[in-house]
């Protein structure tokens, strides 16, 4: 392969802010969160101290904070809220069209919206966030209905080569599922994708999940397989909408995956990452030793890392890697 793309393994030793905050997931069980998502028995102490929400449907509040550095604008996508965030100082002409995590049945939490605002601040991109329909009162189909709708009138007014599409969790894989049907409909293409810890197998069959399980304080396969059973209704759980690493990634646009070793998805991004490499394709891949699950939107040095990154990949800029870090 004549460019495989960046290579990048964070080694560092845990900071003591990530160790401290992966004790208080094991220690808060939120490892069943799904579970309790999907019995609709969730602690709301817990989901307000986590995720800063009030209840699993309904966005976290817009902090002060963003409202201050972005006017925000709403619009309609098949009766959902689409966010535009847009940089009241030098916006850069790119738009970032993101999609949240939260197992396709939460909503998008105020860990979201502080990782957003840091984005905005380092690369004055404008952010498009579509507020998409949740399972299991909706599917994918619905899903799909939004954001190939927001998606669809933004690159109406904006050449698609200044789009990033970009997601976490649930969200990344929504992510490469839509830009690999947006190709397969001959519609225009991002720029570029970017993904942290993708969700690209609803099925959670990789049996190399197992040995990760147990350092795992945030996912569990039980909630998820429920989660992913609802998001996918009828269809074939194997269709690349909805596990998009069944799906093809020729022609596809230039992909970064972000992901930590103390994730079960870890299996399925070093999975994809191979395949990828064997099928000669290029793909960057940043790994981040004993970060737990979408790390990056979370308070903690290493995150800082990880959006630092991002940033540069969205800004265009060449990314340069300290010599201890593969």
């Amino acid at each position: 392969m004549e460019n495989p793309g960046i290579r990048y393994f964070h080694r560092d030793d845990l900071s003591n802010e990530a160790a401290d905050f992966q004790k208080q997931l094991y220690e808060n069980r939120v490892k069943g969160l799904f579970v309790s998502v999907m019995a609709n028995s969730v602690d709301p102490t817990l989901l307000k101290q986590l995720a800063g929400m009030d209840n699993i449907t309904t966005a976290a509040p817009i902090p002060q904070s963003l409202s201050d550095l972005c006017a925000i604008t709403t619009d309609l996508a098949k009766n959902r809220t689409v966010w535009t965030l847009t940089p009241r100082n030098a916006p850069s002409g790119k738009v970032i069209f993101y999609l949240h995590g939260g197992g396709y049945v939460m909503n998008i939490t105020s860990r979201h919206w502080v990782f957003l605002e840091d984005l905005c601040r380092h690369t004055h991109a404008t952010i498009v966030i579509p507020d998409y329909p949740l399972a299991p009162a909706s599917t994918w189909e619905d899903v799909y209905a939004c954001v190939e709708t927001a998606y669809g009138r933004l690159v109406e007014t904006i050449a698609s080569d200044q789009v990033v599409v970009m997601g976490d969790s649930a969200g990344g894989g929504l992510c490469l599922g839509l830009v690999q049907k947006l190709r397969n409909d001959g519609r225009p293409l991002p720029e570029q994708v970017i993904v942290l810890s993708p969700w690209l197998d609803v099925t959670v069959s990789n049996p190399a999940m197992d040995a990760i399980d147990d350092r795992d304080h945030l996912l569990g396969t039980r909630g998820l397989v429920q989660a992913g059973q609802a998001y996918a209704g009828t269809t074939d759980l194997r269709d690349f909408r909805i596990s998009p690493i069944y799906g093809s990634f020729s022609d596809f646009p230039p992909l970064s995956i972000f992901q930590g070793t103390h994730d079960i998805f870890l299996a399925d991004s070093q999975k994809l990452v191979a395949r990828l490499e064997q099928d000669n394709r290029s793909i960057n891949y940043f790994e981040f030793q004993a970060q737990c699950h979408v790390w990056a939107i979370f308070p903690l040095p290493e995150a800082q890392i990880a959006s630092n990154l991002m940033a540069t990949l969205i800004n265009g800029q060449p990314i340069i890697l300290p010599d201890n870090k593969g």
